[in-house]
């Protein structure tokens, strides 16, 4: 009896043209649950500050973390004096980093950490007059005697990034502003010098001048050491696509 009864049904099924196979059921997520997917787009800045010009391409890659890489660079010419030796001076800066923005709360408020190539050299030549006198180590020189003074002032190749800011959450298309504050650690910079004297002095006094030149170097060193951590501050302009 069971059996003719699955089997009328079964043939009412056929001859009525009838699907009798499952039916998946219908899930509709909630409106809420689709908005809380944020869109993830690209973003891209440009700005200024202490690491010259700069420009960012960024995108988030969750909904509280960015990654984005940064390049900035500017070459300053200008007069210096480095312990009381006056310098035609060429500063460079030139940094490419890659950095981790995190967002802790629903606003463009970030906190930034990361690395960088850091190019940032300082480079000077001091050519005195050939009647002017110029101190180096424990002597006085004539710029006849001197010739040429070349120093370099060099930092770490890799420095660590510590920052906060505001900008480059790429989520809503438009334009922004972006801003950074934070420092490089760059470590104790290098200082290299060097003097071209007049060819035709003794080489005793060649001698005197090289060993006046390392004593000069040194004090530039001792100068210039605390500089372990370069400041930034870069603001600027950015545009979400």
């Amino acid at each position: 009896m069971k059996k003719s009864l699955i089997a009328l049904v079964a043939a009412q099924a056929l001859f009525a043209g009838g699907d009798i196979s499952p039916v998946e059921p219908e899930i509709n997520l909630p409106d809420e649950a689709v908005a809380a997917a944020p869109a993830r787009h690209y973003n891209a800045a440009l700005k200024v500050g202490t690491l010259g010009i700069g420009a960012d391409i960024s995108r988030m890659v969750t909904d509280k973390i960015g990654l984005r890489v940064n390049i900035n660079g500017l070459r300053v010419n200008r007069a210096e004096d480095l312990d009381d030796v006056s310098y035609d001076a060429t500063l460079t800066l030139l940094t490419v980093g890659v950095l981790a923005d995190y967002y802790p709360f629903d606003n463009a408020f970030r906190l930034s950490s990361g690395a960088y190539y850091n190019g940032n050299k300082f480079e000077g030549t001091a050519t005195p007059a050939a009647t002017e006198t110029i101190d180096i180590g424990d002597n006085t020189y004539t710029g006849a005697q001197i010739g040429r003074l070349d120093t370099k002032v060099d930092f770490n190749k890799f420095a660590p990034y510590l920052g906060m800011g505001w900008g480059n959450k790429a989520v809503e298309k438009g334009w922004g502003f972006t801003f950074d504050i934070g420092a490089l650690y760059q470590g104790s910079p290098s200082v290299y010098a060097k003097a071209v004297p007049n060819a035709a002095l003794p080489q005793a006094t060649k001698d005197q001048i090289a060993a006046d030149v390392e004593k000069e170097r040194k004090q530039i060193e001792d100068d210039v050491t605390d500089y372990k951590w370069y400041p930034v501050v870069m603001i600027g302009v950015n545009y979400t696509f």
